[in-house]
């Protein structure tokens, strides 16, 4: 069956609502994309939606593509990603779950495009929270009050990391006003945040982490206030790390999170 799309997200919400959340955790950067972008819609900007149908009429597979990002795809069955080469320009990569990773290089290939894995994301959920002892200081929820010092943090993690296009509204504005940061202080001084996404179908992700000192401890700290956070409010608790960054997998492991799944971004050889 060929692949409907659109650039409308509500539209390709109200195709595909019922498959992503069948699978919250195998779906969950497609839940939470889409759940931002319908609240923050950019018609003009550059943003593409996909679905695949299977032979009884059921959607089996589905992309997304939000403005500045690569495409991002659910797990796909051969023959939709063997149909998805010829509606889906790869220019600057696609990212995959590691189920769709051969079959996308294999389809690619013969359409004349060769790709390589890039980047490689383990998804990390909480079993349950084991909280370490934890340096001098406390968890608090940020407010308006903590409006230009976020804004501030924010600046510096994008800049230390300047192949991101995560939108300020994304990490920033939206969590902010909707109580979903959490900062660790210590004698009143805010020294690390974790900010959280909406909970969708009972899951939520641990998004932008930043602490301005690289302080491992407070680190560990505030991932450890937002978790107990996330996980007052959601079933599915989930975070990713880079496969390559063991010191953040054990970090991740000695909090109580479980490597459930790996997403891998391909990319066009230069």
């Amino acid at each position: 069956m060929p692949w409907s799309t659109t650039s409308d997200v509500h539209a390709f919400i109200a195709a595909v609502g019922e498959f992503l959340s069948s699978r919250p955790i195998e779906h969950s950067p497609l839940l939470t994309e889409a759940d931002h972008l319908r609240r923050n819609s950019e018609p003009d900007a550059g943003q593409a939606y996909g679905w695949w149908t299977g032979e009884h009429g059921e959607v089996a597979g589905a992309f997304l593509q939000a403005p500045r990002h690569p495409p991002i795809l659910t797990p796909l069955p051969a023959a939709a990603v063997d149909d998805l080469v010829a509606v889906l320009p790869v220019d600057d990569g696609v990212g995959c779950d590691v189920t769709t990773v051969d079959a996308a290089l294999d389809a690619w290939q013969r359409a004349g495009a060769t790709l390589e894995p890039r980047h490689r994301l383990v998804v990390h959920r909480l079993d349950r929270l084991r909280p370490p002892p934890l340096p001098p200081g406390r968890a608090r929820s940020a407010g308006p009050g903590d409006t230009e010092l976020l804004h501030r943090w924010f600046g510096e993690l994008m800049a230390a990391h300047p192949g991101d296009a995560s939108d300020r509204s994304y990490v920033i504005d939206d969590p902010l006003a909707e109580g979903r940061i959490v900062l660790w202080e210590a004698d009143g001084v805010p020294e690390a945040m974790a900010g959280r996404s909406r909970v969708v179908d009972g899951m939520t992700r641990l998004g932008a982490t930043y602490v301005p000192t690289g302080d491992a401890r407070v680190e560990t700290a505030v991932l450890a206030a937002g978790s107990a956070a996330a996980a007052a409010v959601a079933e599915d608790v989930l975070v990713l790390s880079a496969r390559s960054d063991r010191a953040a997998s054990a970090q991740l492991a000695a909090l109580g999170y479980r490597a459930v799944r790996e997403r891998i971004l391909l990319a066009p050889v230069i």
